[in-house]
């Protein structure tokens, strides 16, 4: 049995929208700016899905501002939620019993796990977590962890989350970018890719892409300059990690399974994956 069709003659339950308008474009921006992460856009109805909306982003200019000034507002609301909070975390530890050492005691708080989780998730490391006075130290988290399975549940998500935040700096990085900074700013990229691949290595782990980035770079130095690729990463509808655009042909072939056609997005260069093939052809 196919899907009802809407009015429009558009698929019901499983049709998503792939094609930019202004409007959906605004929706979707004021979606992330209240605070909604791109998963969970594209799982509402007559919503792109999150590879669409970053095609949006690399061929409309104007979207792709609009999306990164509600990225920097949920971001920033993110902040100030985050500030009460604390602020009602410290008035309610200078409440609590201090130890002999005059250090608030570090029983299992609820509040505190929660704030720790929701932190973790915007990107800051256990260790900055543990230096705020107001926080347990990263070894009394450590040890919530061994004791307290829900705690550890929540941490785990928060780790997951935290991947997801990572990777959007690391498009941010690569986007903004420039023939001066590049070597600074490809560290920098380079160094927050491998920090999301480590904490969700399904979704965004790179195989040998050290002894890749070796080659190319030894490559650059012996035949001109270098030419820096900015690549995102989504997963397929059959759950498959995805690279747009592919570089190899086993990331071509990842599009294949999971759409059942070749990568036809933008990025396509000489050297590169083309609908037909690994090598594209130089105009």
């Amino acid at each position: 049995m196919g899907l009802a069709a809407d009015p429009a003659g558009r698929c019901g339950a499983g049709w998503r929208e792939s094609l930019y308008s202004a409007e959906l474009g605004q929706a979707v921006c004021a979606r992330v700016a209240a605070g909604a992460s791109l998963r969970e856009i594209s799982a509402e109805p007559g919503m792109p899905d999150r590879t669409t909306v970053w095609k949006w982003a690399q061929g409309e200019p104007a979207f792709a501002e609009g999306l990164a000034a509600a990225q920097g507002q949920a971001r920033t609301a993110a902040r100030v939620r985050g500030r009460a909070r604390m602020a009602r975390l410290r008035a309610a530890q200078l409440a609590r019993p201090r130890s002999r050492g005059g250090l608030a005691t570090s029983r299992y708080c609820p509040d505190l796990a929660e704030a720790i989780c929701e932190r973790l998730a915007n990107g800051e490391s256990l260790k900055a977590i543990g230096r705020d006075p107001a926080m347990p130290c990263a070894a009394t988290i450590y040890h919530w962890l061994e004791r307290f399975p829900e705690f550890e549940a929540a941490y785990v998500t928060a780790r997951r989350r935290q991947a997801d935040t990572l990777m959007d700096e690391v498009r941010e990085v690569g986007l903004a970018a420039t023939p001066k900074t590049v070597w600074a700013d490809r560290l920098h990229f380079d160094t927050l890719r491998w920090l999301t691949a480590r904490l969700a290595p399904k979704k965004y782990l790179e195989r040998l892409v050290v002894i890749q980035a070796q080659a190319e770079m030894a490559k650059a130095d012996e035949q001109g300059p270098l030419r820096v690729v900015v690549v995102s990463f989504t997963s397929g509808p059959n759950g498959e990690s995805l690279v747009a655009p592919p570089r190899c042909q086993a990331e071509a072939d990842a599009w294949v399974r999971a759409y059942g056609r070749p990568y036809d997005g933008p990025g396509f260069s000489a050297g590169q994956v083309g609908p037909g093939g690994w090598e594209a052809d130089e105009d």
